[in-house]
């Protein structure tokens, strides 16, 4: 009598995975449809097992929580219905098998919807990859064994411009906290426009003869109104007194090309504040 061995294959989800743990790697991060609704994404398998992908959709957007940190927000049925594309966004294929040392081309179009107003409509893209699971193969051993397989969802940006598009932020109250060698700067803003601020800010903290003596750069994707937490590593030693903190935004980022980013008059927000 043949005998076989079971083999169980346990799934461990690993959303958002990041890009050095992920079984396979993506281009572009943020994806741009053009004036016709196409664009293409590049999945590449850069290991030596071959790759099960799937391509699905998810509408959400980054927020932030009573703290400014950044949160992603999901299930907003409200908005995904005003600034969402929906089921008009495809891609082909939508399921496939990557071989090792290999990249396939999707496809992605959305159909353009007219009706809708003007303005950036967006979603995320989500690319689920696990390693191609065998047969299971007859054993002379009678037993049960067990794989485990790791399944990563990584997810990215995907915008579409309908018709004409703007955005801007009006800075309104910036609170100050300072703690453990840092000064979090956490302003409230509101968005302007039809398109979300996609950009970068800059923190500059100077002394009073002007001297920058601490700066903070990072990266901005502000959908909504709300808050966004900037924190500046204090120097070793900095004298405690009076300083003034300096933030500017700009529509302007090192991974996503100018042409794709929805520009804005840079903005600028001034305010003092009293280092302990």
């Amino acid at each position: 009598m043949k005998k076989y061995r079971i083999a169980l294959n346990l799934f461990l989800s690993m959303a958002f995975a990041l890009p050095s743990l992920a079984q396979v790697s993506i281009a572009p991060t943020s994806v741009f449809m053009d004036a016709n609704g196409i664009a293409s994404l590049y999945i590449t398998n850069p290991s030596e097992t071959a790759q099960e992908i799937s391509v699905s959709f998810l509408f959400g957007y980054p927020g932030n929580d009573e703290n400014g940190s950044l949160i992603m927000v999901y299930g907003d049925s409200v908005r995904a219905g005003q600034v969402g594309m929906g089921d008009r966004l495809r891609s082909f294929p939508r399921t496939f098998i990557l071989a090792p040392f290999q990249q396939q081309t999707v496809r992605l179009q959305v159909r353009p919807d007219r009706s809708l107003p003007a303005g950036m409509q967006f979603t995320r893209i989500k690319v689920t990859s696990s390693a191609q699971t065998p047969d299971i193969e007859e054993s002379a051993t009678e037993g049960v064994s067990t794989q485990v397989n790791f399944r990563f969802d990584q997810v990215i940006a995907a915008f579409y411009k309908n018709g004409q598009t703007s955005t801007g932020l009006e800075i309104g109250n910036v609170e100050t906290i300072q703690s453990e060698g840092k000064l979090n700067v956490i302003p409230e803003f509101t968005t302007t426009g039809n398109s979300p601020f996609l950009g970068s800010v800059s923190a500059s903290l100077k002394n009073a003869a002007q001297q920058t003596v601490a700066t903070q750069q990072q990266t901005v994707a502000l959908y909504f109104s709300g808050k966004r937490k900037v924190e500046i590593t204090l120097p070793e030693n900095l004298p405690a007194g009076d300083y003034t903190v300096e933030l500017q935004y700009e529509t302007k980022r090192a991974d996503i090309p100018s042409s794709d980013l929805v520009q804005a008059t840079p903005i600028t927000k001034t305010l003092a504040v009293r280092i302990q």
